[in-house]
């Protein structure tokens, strides 16, 4: 390839690069919504090509309004995008978690949202805003945080799993996911399930800790007699529990013990 040919393959390449990332603000077509006393306003709204044409990345920013004479501990907003027929095609909801931060009577929040993300579609042509639901300080039932000491199957607020001892499950699973790398054991009867049961019911709440990770999430079920179940995510080896929506990250004692047995039972995911 001559030094003209490359020299044009640089200059396209980098004009259709972009052109990708190029941010189309949306048409706001109902940008503000109101129920029990407050007020969503998106103010702004755009959505961007990614490399894949028939795929966007949105951005959104407004305020959130309480005009109530009382706090505001929760509100859930959510956006519509509709093509150029006015027909919906996608909606996402967001929550606003004021358990550190509740709105205060006649105060004003801003939020601004980035990246998200919705599968193949059409152009997009507006987008309108929306509220599900609205929960004040005294609606909003208290949240139970996990302290150290407690024993994991009662400290997460699960009814079912605080009586696995008296009411045991039909199933437990343990699984590991390393990476997209996925390894589950699943037991269902006699010794082992019992055996996994007693482990199980060993393990305690730790300290909480800022640690971390973003490759190796892993989690324990249990499937009770009457078809439902109760998942435990787990971050690496520590507990991830969510207070309100907040994510809470908890070591976990006698662990090990529970781990090591399970993994004598992993086999490959299909």
């Amino acid at each position: 390839m001559c030094f003209r040919s490359i020299a044009l393959a640089i200059v396209m390449a980098a004009v259709l690069s972009a052109l990708a990332g190029c941010g189309t603000d949306l048409k706001i077509s109902n940008g503000s919504a109101t129920q029990e006393g407050v007020t969503v306003t998106l103010e702004k709204a755009a959505a961007q090509k990614k490399t894949n044409p028939s795929r966007y990345e949105y951005s959104f920013s407004g305020t959130i309004e309480n005009n109530s004479d009382v706090g505001v501990m929760r509100v859930i907003y959510t956006f519509s995008i509709c093509d150029k027929d006015g027909e919906e095609f996608r909606s996402f909801g967001i929550p606003y978690d004021g358990v550190d931060e509740p709105i205060p009577p006649h105060g004003v929040v801003s939020f601004s949202h980035d990246g998200i993300k919705w599968g193949a579609q059409s152009v997009p042509a507006s987008v309108s805003i929306g509220i599900s639901s609205v929960q004040t300080e005294d609606e909003l039932p208290p949240a139970h945080v996990p302290q150290k000491g407690e024993y994991l199957y009662e400290a997460l607020g699960d009814d079912k799993l605080a009586n696995v001892k008296t009411e045991p499950p039909a199933e437990l699973a343990f699984h590991i996911d390393q990476g997209g790398y996925g390894r589950t054991a699943v037991f269902t009867s006699g010794e082992q399930l019992d055996k996994a049961l007693d482990l199980f019911c060993n393990i305690r709440i730790g300290e909480e800790t800022g640690e971390m990770v973003t490759d190796n999430y892993n989690w324990i079920s249990l499937t009770w007699k009457d078809g439902s179940k109760s998942s435990i995510s787990l971050n690496l080896r520590n507990l991830e529990h969510y207070i309100h929506s907040e994510p809470h990250i908890f070591t976990l004692e006698n662990l090990g013990d529970f781990w090591s047995f399970a993994s004598d039972y992993l086999e490959e995911d299909e």
